[in-house]
């Protein structure tokens, strides 16, 4: 079952941006429960986008 993640505000949607970028820029590579919760940022982030800006 898949998280539900929204993005409410412009402030969350800026520190969500800044999560999901810090992960991709990290060395050791990521796990497979990182990859799936990055995925559900950038989904709510497109959404947010998509709606809002």
């Amino acid at each position: 079952m898949e998280k539900e993640f929204k993005i409410t505000s412009a402030k969350h949607y800026e520190e969500t941006m800044i999560n999901i970028f810090e992960m991709q820029e990290q060395e050791e590579p990521l796990t497979a429960a990182q990859v799936a919760e990055m995925e559900l940022m950038i989904k709510a982030a497109d959404k947010y986008e998509a709606e809002e800006l």
